[in-house]
């Protein structure tokens, strides 16, 4: 894609140590498997004026992980060639585009509470619902009558409803929270 848009500099980012430092020659390339690749990415390198390689540790590389979890889910075929995913960058957080008021009156987690305490699921539900569900629920937990949700980097983050989001955000600009909040 950078060839094709005439990108002449380039950064690329990458989380994995061994292809940093095999492209950069620092490492030699063995496995007969990574080879053809290896090969094609020194090919690639050539056509551009400077090209540079940075590592990021995983942990601190979200869009990478996303991407590594993308490319997971498709079937690649026996071939050396695989095609690029085209990702679409979004203008703002996809949680915001997908957040809406709820018309009966019930938290936007009110499904997944229910499943993390009972177990059971909504009335009406196919399996793919189901599925999703279930999903959804394994990066949530229930602490009594409160959710949070499992983050890698932010530890647990409460789940609020609609009413406690407003009384949250007035307390944090009204400056209540003080240092806590810098």
């Amino acid at each position: 894609m950078a060839l094709e848009m005439e990108i002449k500099d380039l950064i690329v980012f990458s989380d994995s140590d061994l292809l940093v430092h095999q492209t950069l020659k620092e490492w030699i390339t063995r496995d007969s498997k990574i080879l053809p690749y290896h090969c094609n990415l020194l090919d690639l390198a050539n056509k551009f004026r400077s090209l540079e390689f940075m590592h990021i540790p995983r942990a601190r590389n979200v869009f990478a992980d996303a991407l590594a979890t993308l490319s997971s889910m498709i079937q690649h075929p026996d071939e050396l060639v695989i095609e690029p995913i085209q990702i679409q960058l979004q203008e703002k957080p996809a949680y915001c585009l997908v957040m809406k008021k709820s018309s009966n009156g019930r938290p936007w987690y009110n499904d997944i509470k229910e499943f993390l305490k009972i177990g059971s699921y909504p009335p009406g539900t196919d399996m793919t619902a189901k599925r999703l569900l279930r999903r959804l629920s394994s990066k949530f937990f229930l602490n009594g009558e409160v959710v949070y949700k499992r983050t890698p980097n932010l530890g647990f983050l409460r789940c609020v409803d609609e009413d406690e989001a407003d009384y949250l955000m007035k307390e944090v600009h009204s400056g209540v929270c003080g240092s806590h909040m810098s």
